[in-house]
């Protein structure tokens, strides 16, 4: 029976040709708008795929990749997929892959250099085409690939500036957040400055800090650097973190958080303890994920522009693998959104 049911599918299976007459084009252009859809029009390659679509057509891509050499996908590294901060990320990745007729496949790292350098060595083998890296620094083990006479010859995209090599970069301004964190708790009223950061062996964890202190030493706030304690941009750590800070003899009354889980974390703490934000500390967070507008209180953060972030790494990763020119770096900027979790000093 199945094999008989195999047969009628198979019979019944929407060839090139097929595409090609509903959408009143030829084989060639049809071809062109599914295997290279640069070199065409959007309206020719939209046209192109409504006809596939409605005939069910899907291209032996097995039979592409024997004669290009390619793959036509492309990889993703995360340090934990389980954060909601990717999840809209992963959508800009996506939506631009789709309009370039590739596959995405995404791999959580654990921040575990073993597990990033077999992702890596997927790229090296031709396994995926190009590589979009969201982790601190590159293994040791890997930094080699992508130096000297080496460099340039696997596509790759980071999101982080030190990276440990020299590669196309796609990054957020992290110094001009923390700066617009400090403004803000400083206009405020605000003088006692606390922060809980993010691993400090990122560049963006050290960038948000630079940002937030310089900006309260340029205030004349002179203990900017002293009351902080590290993260790990968990919810636990966040928790653990805030009862360092208000263990302490003169507490902060406002907080710069690096992430909005930690702050989450953070405020939980807080609460436990009779402490309330934000009539007795503020919190500035980051990221802006979907759930900050909806804790009580709505989170005041910097939001990140996840998804334009995502589909802006992957178009430089695109752009580079065809050859086209392209910056090397891009700075995207995040935004202050004021909600409920800061107020004047009581």
């Amino acid at each position: 029976m199945w094999g008989m049911l195999k047969n009628e599918l198979t019979s019944k299976r929407s060839t090139i040709r097929d595409v090609a007459k509903a959408a009143g084009m030829s084989i060639a252009s049809v071809s062109r708008a599914l295997k290279d859809p640069s070199t065409v029009r959007p309206d020719t390659r939209a046209k192109v795929l409504t006809a596939a679509n409605e005939l069910g057509f899907q291209v032996n891509r097995l039979a592409v990749d024997f004669r290009t050499g390619r793959t036509h996908t492309l990889m993703v590294l995360v340090p934990n997929i389980a954060n909601p901060f990717y999840s809209e990320f992963f959508k800009g990745i996506e939506e631009a892959a789709r309009l370039a007729n590739y596959l995405v496949l995404i791999a959580d790292t654990a921040s575990d250099a073993f597990r990033e350098a077999d992702y890596f060595s997927m790229l090296t083998s031709g396994k995926c085409d190009g590589l979009i890296a969201h982790i601190g620094r590159f293994p040791e083990n890997v930094l080699e690939l992508f130096a000297g006479e080496s460099a340039g010859r696997f596509p790759i995209v980071s999101c982080n500036r030190d990276a440990g090599v020299e590669i196309p970069t796609v990054g957020i301004d992290n110094y001009g957040a923390g700066r617009q964190a400090a403004l803000h708790l400083l206009a405020l009223g605000h003088r006692r400055f606390g922060q809980i950061v993010g691993p400090m062996e990122y560049e963006e964890c050290k960038a948000k800090h630079a940002g937030f202190v310089d900006t309260l030493l340029e205030a004349g706030i002179s203990h900017a650097e002293e009351c902080q304690a590290p993260g790990d941009l968990t919810i636990a750590s966040g928790r653990a973190a805030a009862r360092k800070l208000f263990g302490l003899h003169t507490p902060p009354s406002a907080l710069f958080i690096h992430s909005d889980e930690m702050a989450l974390g953070a405020i939980q703490e807080l609460r436990s303890c009779g402490i309330n934000v934000p009539s007795d500390v503020s919190v500035v967070s980051f990221d802006d994920v979907n759930f900050a507008s909806a804790v009580a209180p709505a989170l005041t953060t910097i939001r990140v522009p996840r998804r334009e972030w995502g589909a802006a790494a992957c178009r430089l990763l695109l752009a580079h693998m065809e050859g086209k020119e392209a910056p090397e770096a891009r700075t995207l900027t995040a935004d202050l959104v004021v909600r409920e979790s800061t107020a004047a000093p009581s």
